[in-house]
């Protein structure tokens, strides 16, 4: 078992790998789980079918995969928040491997089992640096891989091997699988990527031209007129200018799902006055009896229902919350701090300082333990082993001749303190903690006796046996009651979204626009635990214009959420009425006459003294204009205007330009002086520099969502038949 040894000194729960490593999940789960049953299909993407139970599962396995990695904590529960990030990603990682095996299939693009064992072998791929089958150098080592292949086929049918130990393997084996799937996805979309970066090429006139432009440098003169210098009420735009617009941008309104549009009002509860006198109340009545002589600290704060842990181990400044911390070096030992409120996080405090003490910060320990059914017997064998340590014996022969490991371990604060310890681990961090190096301790505990030994221990600091009674100031049930009545009776009043509109100032309620909410959105914009909302936005008889019921959404139910659908934008071109695409082209077609307007103004200007009388006019120097980066003006907000690059390098020296339309205004400028930087030409570098641009675009159209039109597999996702009813299940 020394593999299986060497793998876990490799730590591999600290491997670091990216979120979009997925190919062993979209793989094994769909060959694994065949049931495709209609009515739990949650997707179809040409043809090809994922049911409810696969995505669950190749949701489940990443998680574990994750876990194994130590990106999720192990034996602990996924929040719902973390899961349908999860279930997200895997989503949409599956529709983009369906899209890659479609392309490639129709290229003829394959990695073959032998490519792929080649690649493991050389041990070159970035990924295998990262498994847990390394050298002492850190690089993989295959025959490592081997070997653990090997044992665990046979641990797989050996009685002997403890469940944990199965597990612990078959846990690493998963990991394997991931890894060598995703090393063949990666071969897979490098062979595709490789083909299309084929297709591009350079020469020597794209060479010195890019050169040129990123040599070549001017100093200008600029004058320019805003948009903002004339009013959006003063532009009248016509229906047929609208059309006209979309005509001409009509792909960018295509969108490649169905989207839906509400209105919302949000209403966040608060605490009453009641409730925090009633708070206040409780709080005097913890702060008197922390205050008796024979109080019970720690279970007085844990009747307090405090957010605060209590453990008689002192614990450092750091542990404790940001306005204790400031606090506490000056209360004095035995004193309590009255009930106080602290703003930061709406909580009301009780801080009792019961003792203070120094003590180190780490500790490193070695332990044996002498185990006995019978505690008078543990308890001489004990005495036994520490009188023979105590003359010289030699810790790691005993050790051996009890079977037990010498090694020795640090213990951190940071391990313990807000920990809720049971007595057993109380003694042992105790003794730890305050135990003289080199001395041996014995620690009583069930079925037998600990000997501990502190054999160093590091930087002394400050700890305070402290209690801390934290409580929130939250809203009562009467509260919430108050506050879902007085909306309701809001909505019973204005039974649609433009009444609710009209009236939301008399009742002190803002009626909020959400516009291409998609059916997988976790959740109505900031608010947690809202993806109710979008459920009842998708449900397939709830109609435009209709309001939904009063939900109660966030973390602490804090939310009341009223909607209303406003719109179903299905998948393809968005209507040039739909009212987001209407103000779109309103705005660009206002931004056209403005520009014409001002280019008249500017008509007859024949310098740029001309230019600045005209009213609203900004001028400006700016220095170091190129062709290769967009002209930055600090005048203008901040612009980054590429038209300028564009129209002053292709002017001469001296030369005035005027009526040049940008994007924050319309621009003249004058050329003061053209310049050379010190950089000099050189053919075969310039080719070998636009080679890596190009091969930079394209790997991020490789890397782009699917959904992006930049993507390499937007085409293909646009054409693709698709039907996605996940918001039916989650």
């Amino acid at each position: 078992m020394a593999t299986l040894q060497k793998i876990r000194s490799n730590k591999i729960t600290q491997i670091a790998i990216g979120l979009g490593m997925l190919a062993f999940i979209a793989g094994s789960a769909v060959e694994i789980l065949k049931s495709q049953r209609p009515d739990t299909e949650v997707m179809k993407l040409n043809g090809k079918k994922l049911d409810y139970a696969e995505l669950n599962q190749m949701v489940d396995d990443y998680k574990d995969v994750l876990q194994t990695m130590g990106q999720l904590p192990q034996g602990e529960q996924v929040s719902n928040e973390i899961t349908a990030q999860i279930r997200e990603q895997v989503f949409m990682q599956y529709e983009q491997e369906q899209l890659l095996n479609e392309q490639c299939e129709k290229l003829g693009i394959t990695v073959t089992v032998a490519e792929l064992q080649n690649i493991i072998k050389s041990g070159n791929h970035p990924l295998l640096s990262q498994t847990p089958f390394r050298s002492q150098q850190g690089n993989f080592d295959y025959a490592a891989l081997q070997q653990f292949l090997q044992q665990r086929e046979k641990a797989m049918t050996d009685p002997q091997m403890s469940a944990e130990q199965r597990e612990y393997m078959d846990r690493i084996y998963r990991l394997w699988c991931f890894i060598e799937k995703e090393i063949k996805k990666s071969k897979l979309m490098e062979k595709y990527q490789t083909l299309v970066s084929g297709l591009t090429m350079t020469n020597p006139v794209s060479a010195k031209a890019n050169f040129d432009g990123r040599a070549n440098e001017s100093d200008v003169v600029i004058a320019a007129l805003p948009y903002t210098s004339i009013e959006d009420a003063s532009i009248k735009v016509e229906d047929s200018e609208l059309k006209a617009k979309y005509d001409e941008y009509k792909e960018d309104f295509y969108q490649v799902n169905e989207t839906r549009d509400i209105k919302y009002i949000d209403v966040l509860i608060k605490a009453s006055k009641a409730d925090e006198d009633a708070l206040n109340k409780e709080m005097a009545g913890y702060a008197e009896a922390l205050q008796k002589e024979d109080a019970v600290i720690e279970s007085i704060v844990r009747q307090s229902r405090s957010l605060v842990n209590y453990s008689s181990i002192p614990v450092s400044k750091k542990s404790l919350p940001a306005d204790v911390a400031a606090k506490i070096d000056s209360v004095a030992v035995g004193t309590q701090l009255a009930p106080y409120y602290n703003p930061a996080d709406n909580s009301i405090n009780i801080v009792k300082l019961m003792g203070k003490i120094t003590l180190p910060d780490s500790v490193e320990i070695r332990q044996l333990a002498a185990i006995n059914q019978d505690a008078a017997a543990a308890k001489k064998t004990a005495d036994s082993i520490v009188n023979a340590l105590q003359s010289g014996a030699n810790f790691d022969t005993i050790a051996k001749a009890y079977n037990q490991p010498a090694t020795k371990q640090w213990i951190t604060n940071n391990m313990y303190e807000g920990q809720t310890l049971d007595d057993t681990n109380k003694k042992f961090i105790e003794t730890a903690t305050t135990a003289a190096v080199g001395t041996y301790n014995k620690i009583d505990v069930d079925g037998g006796v600990i000997i501990l030994q502190v054999t160093d221990r590091r930087q002394m600091s400050d700890r305070f046996d402290v209690a801390i009674i934290k409580r929130t100031i939250d809203f009562s049930n009467e509260t919430a009651t108050d506050y879902y009545n007085k909306l309701s009776e809001f909505v019973a009043n204005n039974k649609t979204i433009e009444e609710m509109e009209k009236n939301q100032q008399k009742s002190n309620y803002v009626v909020l626009n959400l516009e291409n909410l998609e059916s997988m959105t976790p959740g109505v914009q900031s608010i947690a635990d809202s993806r109710e909302i979008v459920r009842w936005a998708y449900k397939k008889d709830t109609k435009v214009g209709e309001v939904s019921e009063i939900t109660y959404c966030g973390k602490n139910r804090e939310h009341l959420v009223v909607a209303a659908l406003t719109a179903v934008n299905p998948e393809g071109y968005r209507d040039m009425n739909d009212e987001a695409v209407k103000n779109y082209l309103t705005s660009m077609v206002k931004e056209d006459k403005k520009a014409a307007m001002l280019q008249d103004k500017m008509k007859s200007a024949k310098s740029i003294a001309d230019v600045t009388k005209i009213a609203g006019a900004v001028q400006d120097t700016v220095q170091h204009i190129t062709f290769a980066s967009p002209a930055y003006l600090a005048k203008m907000g901040g612009a980054s205007e590429p038209v300028i690059s564009g129209a002053v390098s292709a002017a001469a020296k001296g030369k005035f330009v005027s009526g040049v339309r940008g994007n924050a205004g319309v621009y003249a400028f004058q050329v003061l002086a053209k310049n050379k930087n010190s950089e000099t030409y050189d053919e075969k570098a310039e080719m070998q520099r636009i080679a890596q641009q190009t091969q930079y675009l394209i790997s991020n159209m490789f890397q782009m969502n699917i959904k992006n039109p930049m993507s390499i597999f937007y085409s293909a996702y646009k054409n693709a038949k698709k039907e996605d009813t996940r918001h039916l299940f989650y």
